[in-house]
């Protein structure tokens, strides 16, 4: 329960608004219970007139008043419905919104090494299925609960001064089943709530990697298999769902079956007290009936404390997300003027007992130097470029800039200082000018297609009818392997950083392209300083060394 004290620290941000809400879901049901009591006490006391007047006895009744009191309650009870959906769905909204905006902020001074742990699926769950499903923890657990708490002490509060003995009577069989009712439920829907979401999790990771990788499924006959295992998730995720939709009918029933009780009580001590003469036959039907409006608060309590169970479940993985990685830099030193990168004697493993991808390690980048590094796929290249641009923060040894450790410098100055070419280069579902001018937000057109043309991208603009403005769909999904590679590519060298890092830039172009872009390459980094990794040094651009990484450690080639 610490993950749910936690939120509930975020909502008291609107506290305002859910206040409100509150208030007008208690007036609703007030409003609800006075309908159904005042409608009671006017019905019965019209029949018993009725009655006396037809037994040739004399009995006068106001019914402007009640009448008046009936089309009142029965508009409020409107008007306040009306009212308390359109706030608390403002107040949701709100929440949701202040959610994301701590989870993003908790995410982005993680690095992407640790996050790239997370698979894609569970990462996109994460986001926007669990926040989404903490927006009940006020709508349908803290909302239902305070209004049900209060409508129960005022209602059975104002049952006591009109009959005291109905109120007891009432009360014993209300009060365990409002207890009671809710805690079985939790904890009997508490494991299925947390199996079921922990399945549809699951399921919903499968369907994404499928969907990406569906063409090698089909390619290897794989799809019979794939849809057998995710028809196996379905079908445990549909038997969790069904036996929580039992729970909540059998405590739904609880509920309605107290309430009855509770009515049936009622109308056994009222006629009791109507025979002694202690109470009116029309105010012993305004108790009965207000009675049924109380039980009214009690119906939503099971779905409440069903749905708590998966809340909690949700918070702890949010918790569990924002919580599992630090910042691998969260100094405040000033970037110094000296560009110098200087990787220390450096060795890093990916996990404890892992044999080190860098062992060592030890280079000085000059500013304006241009160093290429090879080696073996799985050697530890590219995890050496996260190394150098703090991503990744090394076990032993250091990195400085200049005199200056990196991991003393903000993240912002830091990054400000590295442009990255990483092997898994994401294109956004924007215009192609909106992509580049992500490594420089005040690039001019003229800008843009110099970048392009520097990796030989200017045809493809031209033959667009759009030009800069072209749209590209998903992850770039407009373009072809080798075009978002390259834009990608002009990004990165649009980007006015002192250190420009290369991760295989010209990795799939045929030969004249690649030409090309490696003239283009030479052109854009102009006297800042380049390192660029890959296996075969004649597809690098122009370069003062050549070093390769083998066993972790650096050597000259």
């Amino acid at each position: 329960m610490g993950d749910l004290r936690f939120f509930l620290v975020l909502l008291g941000r609107r506290r305002w608004w859910l206040a409100a809400g509150t208030a007008l879901m208690l007036l609703t049901a007030a409003a609800g219970f006075g309908l159904l009591a005042l409608s009671g006490w006017f019905i019965t006391a019209t029949g018993l007139m009725g009655l006396t007047l037809a037994a040739g006895g004399a009995m006068t009744l106001d019914i402007y008043r009640p009448g008046a009191g009936i089309r009142f309650f029965a508009v409020s009870r409107a008007v306040a419905r009306y009212g308390e959906r359109l706030v608390n769905h403002e107040a949701v909204f709100r929440i949701l919104a202040d959610l994301r905006t701590w989870l993003f902020r908790a995410l982005l001074p993680q690095s992407r090494a640790h996050l790239s742990r997370f698979r894609d699926g569970e990462l996109l769950n994460r986001v926007t299925t669990d926040i989404n499903t903490l927006d009940h923890l006020y709508l349908r657990v803290i909302g239902p609960t305070v209004t049900a708490v209060l409508a129960l002490c005022l209602g059975l509060a104002f049952i006591a001064w009109l009959s005291p003995p109905q109120a007891i009577a009432a009360l014993l069989v209300l009060l365990p089943a409002a207890l009671l009712v809710p805690w079985l439920t939790y904890r009997a829907g508490r494991p299925l709530a947390a199996a079921g979401a922990e399945t549809a999790s699951s399921l919903r990771q499968q369907v994404i990697g499928d969907l990406q990788a569906q063409a090698e499924l089909h390619a290897f006959g794989a799809v019979p298999r794939r849809l057998n295992e995710l028809e196996a998730l379905d079908h445990k995720y549909t038997g969790d769902e069904q036996r929580l939709l039992q729970q909540r009918s059998l405590a739904e029933s609880g509920v309605r079956l107290a309430t009855l009780l509770a009515l049936w009580a009622g109308l056994v001590v009222g006629v009791i007290t109507v025979a002694s003469g202690s109470v009116s036959g029309p105010v012993m039907v305004a108790v009965v009936l207000g009675l049924l409006a109380l039980g009214e608060v009690l119906t939503p309590l099971p779905l409440a404390y069903q749905m708590l169970g998966r809340v909690s479940w949700s918070a702890g993985r949010l918790r569990g997300l924002a919580d599992s990685g630090q910042p691998v830099s969260a100094g405040n030193a000033a970037v110094p003027g000296d560009k110098t990168l200087i990787l220390q004697g450096v060795s890093f493993s990916h996990r404890p007992g892992q044999t080190p991808c860098l062992h060592n390690a030890s280079l000085t980048l000059k500013p304006g130097e241009r160093i290429g590094i090879v080696g073996p796929s799985g050697a530890g290249k590219s995890t050496m470029l996260s190394v150098l641009m703090g991503d990744l923060d090394p076990e032993h040894g250091d990195v400085l800039l200049g005199d200056t450790p990196l991991r003393q410098i903000s993240d912002d100055q830091r990054q400000a200082c590295f442009a990255l070419l990483d092997q898994r280069a994401t294109l956004f579902s924007a215009s192609l000018a909106a992509n580049l001018r992500l490594g420089r937000p005040a690039a001019d057109e003229d800008e843009l297609m110099d970048a392009l043309a520097a990796v030989d991208l200017t045809s493809m603009v031209q033959r667009s009818a759009e030009g800069l403005s072209t749209w590209l769909g998903e992850a770039g999904s407009g373009l072809s392997g080798g075009q978002r590679r390259r834009l990608a590519l002009a990004r990165t060298l649009l980007k006015p950083a002192a250190i420009v890092l290369l991760d295989e830039p010209t990795e799939g172009l045929d030969g004249t392209t690649e030409r090309r872009v490696l003239r283009g390459i030479d052109r854009l980094v102009g006297e800042r300083s380049l390192i660029v990794i890959g296996h075969d040094p004649s597809r690098f651009p122009r370069m003062d060394r050549l070093l390769r990484l083998s066993e972790g450690r650096l050597s000259p080639l």
